[in-house]
């Protein structure tokens, strides 16, 4: 008996662009060597929404999103334009929990508007990529790179995202095609 692939699941949530969605989704599956589903949009959990913050949670969203699988061996990856955080930080880019299978990423702060600077469109969907590559990698238990070129790199700012390329490395190349 084969040992079947696992499959990469991306959902769009809340209001954002399902074109981007569906670009970025057409664009992961060789990069991961995986076929890739495109869920019907979902509204942003209101229990992950904290008033005080006026941000929502990611925990909780991708406690919503590991019920969405279908199996095991599915991964689940949504995006949004939702400010996200987590207890111990103020802002969270993408965060992907290897145990559930589950991640996520905002274009909240992917947006030149996050850091009062004009709208620039052509940034947008690169540093998307880039970010989605980063957690989706972890979904598969890879961990960050510590060579700023990599996609895999662990970005602590914008800017780093930008320099980095939308290429693995070849150490994690190697893990890459070591996974199953």
């Amino acid at each position: 008996m084969a040992l079947l692939k696992s499959k990469i699941v991306v959902v769009p949530l809340g209001e954002v662009d399902f074109m981007m969605v569906n670009k970025l989704a057409a664009d992961l599956g060789p990069v991961f060597n995986r076929s890739i589903d495109i869920l019907k949009g979902m509204k942003m959990p209101v229990e992950a929404h904290n008033v005080v913050r006026n941000q929502y949670y990611c925990l909780v969203i991708l406690s919503k999103l590991e019920r969405l699988k279908a199996n095991s061996r599915e991964r689940v990856f949504a995006v949004c334009e939702e400010d996200l955080y987590l207890p111990e930080e103020n802002n969270v880019l993408g965060y992907a929990d290897v145990l559930s299978g589950t991640g996520i990423v905002s274009l909240y702060e992917i947006r030149q508007e996050f850091y009062g600077l004009p709208e620039d469109d052509s940034k947008i969907y690169p540093r998307l990529f880039k970010e989605a590559v980063h957690q989706i990698a972890h979904l598969f238990d890879i961990s960050d790179c510590r060579n700023p070129r990599c996609v895999n790199y662990y970005s602590q700012m914008m800017l780093d995202i930008d320099n980095k390329t939308e290429r693995f490395c070849d150490i994690c190349k190697r893990q890459l095609t070591g996974m199953v």
